[in-house]
């Protein structure tokens, strides 16, 4: 289970240089995410606290 985690960090590390694909992805999601009210962006962070 831990060589996922290591793929997966290895995978975005190595995509980080990549501009063009950058740009391209951030567009296709914020094509395809729903928009959120405004109420719902100002709420207040939730910090967990265990216990």
């Amino acid at each position: 289970m831990d060589e996922n985690y290591l793929s997966e960090f290895n995978y975005r590390f190595n995509r980080r240089f990549d501009m063009p694909s950058m740009i391209s992805r951030l567009g296709r999601a914020a094509v395809n995410t729903a928009p959120m009210p405004d109420r719902l962006l100002k709420l207040p962070d939730v910090q967990w606290k265990p216990g």
